[in-house]
């Protein structure tokens, strides 16, 4: 059972109504709601409906309401049909049987406007099986939208929201001091660091993660600084927020001394959504990058590297990235990468050109090749379990360089496939090897 209705003849109506009763009923049912004609409901979800039923019954006689009625149901329609209408001072609808127990009914039951009533009189119908039997484009031409509902009330489909679920209170965490006033970033991070354990602890509790968190600074000369920090995805990751706080303190100028900090949570979400991909072209954006970046630092600490590109003849050795030393990378190129990943597309449109995908380490491929005049040429090569042929080729190009155990010699072919991608084979030039390579492709 979902709903308990509770109705008695004698008690006072509208604001006479004792408060003192709905008092005593929240002893017995989580949540008590009073409704229209002075009925109360009593949330059954997840409660033994009957048990309820009869809680609330003895409560009512307790007051001196010896004539309460209690009606039972899955749906409020037939648990209220139940309670006003019922034969006994306690009638249970069995579940799946609640458009059954008001079919019957006359349609008065129902408490239809005078309007409705008379035209649903002029059309013959009395009871709430026939003009639940009826289909709802007939009932919308003839009797429009209040039609439509009341005949979904006759058919026991009701959705009234008869319980208002009250808002829960965000997360939030504080800390006050009035011996001192703090401007040191590093100790206001401590603090904060503090604050955000607390948020993100209950975050995580509630099953729910922050969009957006709001630090309150309270100042020396007694004032407030409100500063609200957005994530591009939602989170309650302590490492994630903590690094958001740090980039904002970095551009946040406060007239006077910290005296004060609070942290709360300003609008949450659940923890269901779509798990992005970087590479995916749908997800390909700067939030995206930013989640990925949060990840490694996460998980390698907060290591900066560079590249260092050099003019070696074979493309996977050219870039070297190496770590810049602690304190390096200045708060100026931050900045400045900031700006770039949340710049509009528009200053940031280039042509558009074909860009190589590089396979880090080259993929061994079983290529079928044609003589043409001093070398062999790709004609199909297989990938997987999967062959592709070749309609185009040009090369070889040839590299070659090295010494002893370094040495190298390759022959590289640009090739468009029959689907229209472009890939780039390649194969050792020396004598004594046959394998081919996948090197990469361009999109």
């Amino acid at each position: 059972m979902s709903y308990v209705c509770l109705w008695s003849p004698s008690w006072p109506t509208g604001a006479d109504f004792p408060a003192d009763l709905v008092a005593s009923l929240l002893g017995v049912s989580p949540r008590v709601a009073v409704g229209e004609r002075s009925l109360v409901w009593g949330d059954a979800r997840g409660l033994h409906g009957p048990e309820l039923a009869h809680a609330m019954l003895r409560v009512a006689s307790d007051y001196g309401y010896d004539d309460a009625h209690a009606g039972a149901a899955m749906t409020p329609v037939a648990a209220e049909v139940a309670a006003v209408y019922g034969e006994t001072p306690l009638v249970i609808v069995k579940p799946g049987q609640d458009r059954a127990f008001i079919a019957p009914r006359p349609l008065q039951v129902l408490s239809p406007s005078e309007r409705l009533a008379a035209l649903l009189h002029g059309l013959g119908i009395e009871t709430c099986g026939a003009l639940g039997s009826l289909d709802a484009e007939s009932i919308e031409v003839r009797l429009g939208v209040e039609g439509v509902r009341f005949w979904q009330r006759a058919r026991a489909d009701d959705e009234r929201w008869l319980f208002r679920v009250p808002p829960r209170a965000l997360p939030s965490a504080s800390l006050e001091w009035v011996e001192y006033g703090l401007k040191d970033p590093e100790r206001l991070l401590f603090v904060i660091n503090s604050l955000a354990g607390t948020v993100c602890t209950a975050l995580a509790a509630r099953g729910e993660r922050a969009r957006e968190m709001g630090l309150v600074f309270s100042l020396g000369n007694r004032t407030q600084r409100t500063h609200v920090i957005r994530s591009s995805r939602p989170s309650a990751e302590q490492k994630r927020w903590m690094r958001l706080v740090r980039e904002a303190l970095d551009t946040l100028t406060l007239p006077d001394a910290v005296m004060g900090i609070a942290l709360r949570v300003e609008s949450v979400t659940g923890n269901d959504g779509a798990q992005g991909d970087l590479f995916d072209r749908g997800f390909a954006s700067a939030p995206m990058v930013e989640s990925a970046i949060v990840q490694l630092t996460d998980d390698q600490g907060d290591v900066v590297v560079e590249p260092e590109n050099s003019e070696h003849p074979l493309v996977e050795e050219r870039t070297v990235w190496k770590r810049v030393e602690s304190g390096a990378w200045s708060v100026e190129k931050r900045r400045h990468a900031r700006r770039f990943l949340h710049a509009p597309l528009s200053t940031l449109h280039s042509p558009a050109s074909l860009a190589l995908q590089l396979i880090p380490s080259p993929k061994i491929v079983t290529v079928d090749t044609e003589p043409r005049r001093d070398h062999e040429v790709p004609v199909r090569y297989l990938d997987g379990s999967e062959w592709h042929e070749i309609i185009e080729v040009a090369g070889p190009d040839r590299v070659s360089g090295g010494q002893w155990d370094g040495a190298y010699a390759r022959e590289y072919f640009r090739c468009v496939r029959e689907d229209g991608m472009m890939v780039w084979l390649f194969r050792g030039a020396e004598q004594r090897t046959t394998d081919w390579f996948l090197h990469g492709w361009w999109d």
